[in-house]
């Protein structure tokens, strides 16, 4: 029996090492990039129908080229759709190159791989755990969620491929998502770098900076690349500047102490701050881990909503009446400090940013409000599971 306790406890030890190290080794290679855009049109995409019959029309009528990256691509009707597709247009001489991350993907059948690489389609999944750091690369997970089309057409947001994105997930119910299309060659240029960056899983392609025309006026977007850390320090940055509100909506809410007191300022500096999040849970921690986070916001001031048409897994910030954050980072820790993601920053116009800004407002339209009594007022299971998940908070 001790030499099992013992056992357990020399694996314990060597787990935390092993983050340790891989944490520190992962930080120093991290791309520590932004891109700066020119401003330019976009659509929003918040239901699986509207976004999956553009997306496909779209990569149906590829002539050239179609790099597609998913965190989670199932083995559902939807999935096999696409990979007929997909399979169709390699047939035809196009490129195309399907990139999934390990874990987010792991049920993805090999069958289904073998078939699509029969037809000429390049697949990878991204950062499968090796040594060294296993533990670590375990946890580093690829987020991103990206398209390009002909060098021209791209895709950036929260949409995976399944079911559950169409709504057909009958315990999560109807499902809201922020995803954008862009027409343009300079951001498309800019995620075919930071696709071939993923893909390239040694040797990797530096990340560079796309020259730029100069902006127009006061508005500007940029793409932010992050991975280890440096999202953080952008979300300070960001919230610091706040002057009047702050909104955000994210399936989960689990931020940094840094983060989270940057809130908690802004608050006790008479700013409005909104935080949107689904009253389902499709992870069995992560709520009840974030209630406490809730109780210090409402006695600080500010405002907690739960959505409750559905399930919410948009990722949006938005700040004042002209600046938005668009992507596929969570409002966690892990999408801060762990996993590699991708999103587009919109600042100045306040007409180009009303499609986003009048979304959330409907989202919060369909939600209620939170109170002290409805965060106590949880079940036994609720509340164990929120106290397992505090002692694994970092990886949340």
């Amino acid at each position: 029996m001790y030499s099992i306790i013992i056992g357990i406890f020399i694996l314990l030890i060597l787990i935390w090492i092993d983050f340790q190290i891989g944490k520190k080794h992962f930080k120093r290679k991290a791309p520590l990039v932004h891109f700066p855009l020119d401003p330019t049109k976009y659509e929003l995409f918040t239901t699986g129908d509207t976004f999956f019959k553009q997306f496909f029309e779209d990569v149906k009528q590829a002539k050239t080229n179609v790099s597609i990256a998913f965190f989670t691509v199932r083995n559902d009707q939807i999935s096999k759709d696409l990979f007929k597709l997909l399979k169709e247009k390699a047939q035809t001489g196009v490129t195309v190159n399907l990139q999934v991350d390990w874990v987010g993907s792991i049920a993805l059948k090999r069958k289904l791989i073998k078939d699509l690489r029969a037809s000429g389609v390049h697949v990878r999944k991204s950062n499968p755990p090796t040594f060294p750091f296993f533990f670590y690369r375990l946890n580093r997970r690829n987020h991103r969620k990206i398209t390009i089309i002909d060098s021209t057409i791209s895709y950036l947001g929260g949409f995976n491929v399944g079911k559950e994105y169409l709504g057909a997930d009958p315990k999560l119910g109807d499902w809201r998502d922020y995803h954008l299309k862009l027409v343009d060659k300079q951001m498309a240029g800019i995620l075919q770098n930071v696709f071939a960056y993923d893909w390239e899983a040694e040797n990797k392609p530096a990340l560079k900076k796309t020259p730029t025309k100069p902006l127009k006026g006061d508005t500007s977007f940029t793409v932010h690349i992050t991975e280890a850390g440096q999202l953080e320090d952008l979300l300070v940055h960001w919230l610091q500047q706040a002057k009047q509100s702050i909104s955000i909506g994210s399936p989960y809410f689990i931020p940094s102490k840094r983060v989270f007191d940057c809130l908690l300022q802004a608050c006790a500096k008479g700013i409005d701050v909104t935080i949107l999040v689904p009253e389902k849970e499709d992870h069995p921690l992560v709520k009840p881990t974030a209630f406490p986070y809730y109780r210090k916001l409402l006695a600080a001031g500010g405002k907690v909503h739960f959505y409750n048409n559905g399930f919410y897994h948009a990722k949006i910030s938005l700040i004042d009446d002209n600046w938005a954050n668009l992507g596929t980072a969570n409002f966690d820790k892990r999408s801060f400090f762990l996993n590699q993601e991708i999103n587009l920053e919109m600042s100045g116009d306040k007409e180009l940013l009303l499609p986003i800004k009048n979304a959330f407002l409907k989202d919060l339209k369909s939600s209620f409000p939170a109170t002290e009594s409805y965060l106590n007022n949880q079940s036994l299971r609720a509340k164990i599971a929120g106290w397992i998940g505090k002692l694994v908070e970092p990886l949340l």
